[in-house]
């Protein structure tokens, strides 16, 4: 166990990281619609990249185990793999391929997360998981919110200055690969299974594992249902808001990011400390109050308290859903529960977007909102009878 080295290393990881979330989310779409005038399949696939990923982290994970690598280096090898398609896509002017070498890194870096899970759990004490993993998160939020205002500027003084902007995050690719690499790991347990898909019976082998999965689907799905619709909601003059874009930004972007920034430390020391069903019942109270909220409410205020709720929920959300696999995974099966996890994390991100939309073409955003609040609603009564399962 080497918390001291691993801590180090995944702060510096964390910190690039935030360079990495801001581009797949907000730049490389910007770049596909405003340079590129890529079709909805092109955007859709785009958006979906890292979904795909998570879905594919199952059999990613069985083949590592087949090669013997140390977790650290395999993982490193996902981050080089996502850096050179970054640099090569960004300066090669076609679409086509700008768009396939964007697409292929949001999958590659989906791979990454089963693999650091292991390396958490086996350098960092259990009772301390949750706090370190934190200031790696408080990082991240830090450079998200420059490295997203340092490149907006950068594309709305001029769009053909994209490729830097990507090849900023190739950038931070590489180097995320250089700490990963360097963190003390072992190779993974080999399965003696020849299905690669074999870790997917953990969902129901273990039945309170499978129950939270159950759980965490139910909550992810009704809080993907709405959160593109967001930006809709404030958007479009049908809906009586009619937002300004710095509005929209302030409200979607800087107010849980703040607010993320404000509490991430107290979440990571309450899942340290804090029984992991209550912590995951408190977590889906604050999402569905921010989910029913949002969409009920009109005025501009009012809209920024909902989504500090969100905010807050997030900073939670994330620490939770990294790290929750090693609080109920055998000693050395932490990556294949992680794997299951991330396979139904990308299931519903393919799903629920789509949904989002079409809802909310049949139904008012504040019907979506109900539906949605109530699917989380149901997964905080199915945790009762789960945790006495646990426990009993």
């Amino acid at each position: 166990m080497d918390a001291r080295r691993t801590f180090r290393l995944d702060r510096f990881r964390g910190s690039c990281h935030g360079i990495l979330e801001t581009g797949t989310q907000t730049f490389l779409l910007l770049v596909a619609i405003r340079v590129f005038e890529a079709g909805p399949t092109a955007k859709a696939l785009l958006v979906a990249a890292h979904p795909i990923g998570l879905v594919l982290t199952p059999l990613s994970l069985y083949l590592i185990s087949r090669t013997g690598l140390p977790a650290a280096t395999a993982c490193s090898f996902y981050f080089f793999t996502a850096a050179a398609l970054f640099a090569g896509g960004a300066w090669l002017g076609h679409a086509g391929l700008f768009l396939t070498a964007m697409i292929s890194a949001g999958i590659a870096l989906a791979q990454f997360m089963p693999l650091l899970v292991s390396i958490y759990s086996r350098n960092y004490p259990s009772a301390r998981r949750g706090q370190l993993l934190s200031q790696s998160i408080l990082l991240s939020v830090t450079t998200a919110i420059v490295f997203s205002f340092v490149g907006g500027r950068l594309l709305d003084a001029d769009l053909g200055h994209y490729p830097w902007v990507i090849t900023a995050m190739a950038a931070a690719a590489f180097f995320s690969g250089l700490a990963v690499r360097r963190m003390p790991s072992a190779p993974l347990i080999r399965s003696a299974s020849r299905n690669p898909l074999a870790s997917l019976t953990y969902a129901w082998k273990d039945r309170v594992f499978g129950g939270l999965l159950v759980i965490w689907m139910l909550m992810g799905l009704g809080n993907l249902l709405v959160l593109p619709l967001r930006i809709e909601y404030m958007a479009n003059p049908d809906f009586g808001i009619n937002a300004t874009n710095a509005e929209i930004a302030f409200i979607t972007v800087v107010v849980p990011s703040l607010m993320r920034f404000a509490t991430t430390h107290f979440w990571g020391i309450l899942f340290d400390r804090f029984n992991f069903f209550l912590l995951r019942t408190l977590l889906n109270v604050f999402f569905l109050v921010a989910i029913v909220m949002f969409f009920h409410v009109q005025t501009l205020g009012l809209l920024a308290v909902a989504s500090a709720f969100f905010g807050l929920a997030l900073a939670g959300g994330n620490i939770a859903w990294s790290l929750w696999v090693t609080k109920f995974a055998p000693p050395g099966k932490e990556a294949d529960y992680m794997a299951v996890h991330t396979f139904s994390t990308g299931l519903r991100g393919v799903v629920a977007p789509f949904l989002g939309f079409y809802a909310i073409t049949l139904l008012s955003p504040s019907a979506t909102s109900i539906i949605a609040g109530g699917l989380v609603a149901l997964s905080i009564i199915l945790i009762l009878p789960l945790r006495r399962r646990a426990e009993g």
